[in-house]
């Protein structure tokens, strides 16, 4: 911007100087300023009111749509207003000093801030408008309206991006003829050391087994290895194989007994009415109470293969077999867990109206399975830690080998005293929940249900009252049922899997402490102690705030005295394991940090990389052809 202050003539030429008006320019540049600041202030401004509106306001699902366009709307305006009131180049120069080595490099920092931008937008918006608002409702005008403009918006993008970088090579041309290729060789090179000093770190936070110790994994893993106690983990499994053919047996002795009632078709996968307060739960495993049937008899013979699988595993361990007896006994234990979640609902769920042995069956059937998932969970962990640490002669003194007879001695207690207090608890919640429930559907809207007086809609949908003047009908029995409130069955069943955890936890500690014996250390008590102390405290909340203000039906079983021991005793084991091994944590904890700080250094090395590729494009973009050694002849014309 300039103005004309003075004109001479020479030579009947007219001669314009400009100066520039400095003053001028500097009032243009602060309202151009302020007019971005404004912008800038208005993005913000409808990001936060949009926000404030969506927390302190009821939304519908249905049209949440709108407001997360004007929150990617606030979001656009407002990072492009920063980039419009900052003005970073267009073309920056990027140096870097490695090992006192200095390159530079040309990078279009204002294009790749513009494109970033749009870019998260575009697809922020095409995901959330997918996303938020549909379904049942189907598509909004808002989730339209905010699909075509982030689609138009990517579009808009990867036509900038591409006319760019078409013309990068004129960019280059004109910016970095300074630099010769052999500094942007230099440059180039100087990257890739970076890249592998950050490899190198990377390595050193996470440490990867290297070529030679994978050379000699076949003789590590054919060590011979002693397994510490093996009749005590030969008695668990052939103790779930027992469960095993117990479940199956009554579950078919349940389902060849099963009678229905005349009105009702029984299938294979069905069971009797009011058979439990629920058809239907959407379990870990099961959606169908009924599933039950096909799980347990599907699941079960599986199981009792694996454990035959397990015992041949036992014949000459090695670190191999045990590493398999280990992963097999894992995945077994983890679905009898998940899967126990959902029986435990199941029993305190089972109605009245059924014969004593069917109910026993029913009971058989699904009761085990806590001890299942206890028994190969800790086989799992018996023997993981075991192929770990290999077994040292030592001499053990003779207070050590009676505390350690002592705690065999406390486990196996507290083996069968939680597995009493499991039944004693699965038994009176079961009797507490059936006052509040005797018939799984609600029949109250059914014809022969509804009064004489009461409202009725024509084919028109206009309402009418209907009167009858005779005496009342007798309604059948099934009109005077009542179905299970909700609240009532979610505070009982938040308190009976905290009392399953609780249980399992306990098991699996005696479990794994009569496997291991000698061969326990302070650290491998630390995650059973961490289960048992978190199931504790559950146990504890899910009592004072779920059933204490119900009437529990205890049936003279020592349901306070026998859950209260238990959970007490669960309580400061659980807390002792924990405080003596606590350096597992701290352990823990370190490992954790060293892949988060693995994770950024990953990042780096991709972004070095990117880099890397970006300095390599000056010398595919300014190549020229080497000028031809050939010399042309002229063409000599012969008469």
């Amino acid at each position: 911007m300039g103005v004309v202050v003075g004109v001479s003539r020479e030579g009947g030429k007219e001669d314009a100087i400009l100066i520039p008006d400095q003053e001028f320019d500097q009032d243009i540049v602060k309202k151009n300023k302020f007019s971005v600041f404004t912008g800038v202030l208005i993005g913000a401004l409808i990001f936060v009111i949009t926000v404030l509106i969506w927390i302190t306001a009821y939304i519908p699902w249905s049209e949440r749509a709108p407001f997360v366009l004007c929150i990617i709307i606030g979001i656009f305006i407002f990072f492009h207003g920063l980039i419009v009131y900052f003005q970073p180049p267009k073309i920056y120069s990027l140096e870097v000093v490695i090992n006192g080595k200095q390159s530079a490099s040309i990078l279009p920092l204002r294009q790749i801030l513009v494109c970033m931008t749009n870019t998260s937008c575009g697809i922020t918006g095409i995901i959330t408008m997918f996303t938020i608002g549909t379904g049942w409702y189907g598509w909004q005008a808002g989730n339209i309206i905010g699909l075509v403009l982030s689609i138009l918006l990517l579009l808009v993008t990867c036509i900038s991006a591409l006319a760019f970088y078409f013309k990068t090579s004129k960019l280059i041309n004109s910016h970095i003829l300074n630099y010769s290729g052999t500094n942007i060789k230099e440059t180039a090179a100087i990257t890739r050391e970076l890249i592998f000093k950050q490899v190198e770190i990377f390595s050193n936070l996470l440490p990867l087994p290297s070529v030679q110790s994978l050379s000699n994994l076949d003789k590590v893993l054919k060590q011979p290895r002693l397994l510490t106690n093996k009749p005590v983990h030969v008695m668990s499994i052939l103790l779930a194989m027992v469960a095993c053919i117990a479940m199956f047996s009554a579950q078919l002795w349940d389902i060849a007994i099963s009678e229905c009632a005349e009105e009702q078709t029984c299938t294979f996968n069905q069971d009797p009415d009011d058979t439990f307060a629920r058809p239907v739960l959407h379990g870990i495993v099961g959606y169908r109470v009924s599933d039950r049937k096909i799980i347990i008899l599907v699941s079960t013979p599986i199981a009792f293969l694996l454990c035959t699988t397990l015992l041949l595993l036992m014949r000459g361990t090695t670190i191999l077999k045990m590493v398999l007896s280990g992963l097999t006994s894992l995945g077994i234990g983890i679905f009898f867990f998940l899967y126990s979640l959902d029986t435990v609902q199941y029993i305190i769920l089972l109605g009245t109206k059924l014969s004593n042995l069917s109910f026993i069956l029913k009971l058989v059937s699904m009761m085990p399975i806590p001890l299942l998932a206890a028994l190969f969970v800790a086989l799992a962990y018996s023997n993981i830690i075991q192929s770990m640490e290999e077994k040292k002669d030592d001499k053990s003194s003779k207070v050590k080998i009676g505390l350690l007879s002592i705690s065999i001695i406390l486990s196996i207690i507290f083996f069968f005293l939680s597995l009493a207090t499991m039944t004693t608890s699965n038994l009176v919640i079961m009797s507490t929940v059936q006052d509040h429930w005797n018939t799984t559907k609600e029949h109250t809207w059914d014809d022969e249900c509804r009064d004489n007086n009461h409202v009725r809609y024509n084919d028109y949908g206009y309402r009418y009252d209907t009167t009858t003047t005779s005496a009342p009908e007798s309604k059948p029995d099934k009109c005077y049922g009542k179905s299970l409130d909700w609240l009532v069955q979610d505070n009982f069943t938040f308190f009976s899997i905290c009392q399953l955890l609780m249980t399992e936890s306990f098991l699996l500690l005696s479990a794994f402490v009569c496997m291991n014996g000698r061969s326990i250390t302070k650290k491998t008590l630390f995650l059973p102690g961490l289960l048992l102390f978190a199931a504790a405290i559950s146990s504890i909340i899910s009592f004072f705030s779920g059933i204490v203000q119900y009437d529990l039906q205890t049936n003279r079983f020592p349901f306070f005295i026998m859950n209260s021991i238990n959970t007490l005793s669960a309580l400061v084991i659980g807390f002792i394991f924990v405080i003596t091994g606590g350096s597992v944590f701290i352990s823990f904890i370190i490992i954790v940090f060293r892949i988060i700080l693995s994770i950024l250094v990953f990042s780096l090395i991709l972004i070095m990389t990117a880099v890397d590729l970006l300095l390599k494009l000056p010398t595919l973009t300014c190549k020229t052809p080497k000028p031809s050694n050939v010399v042309e002849q002229p063409d000599v014309a012969t008469a």
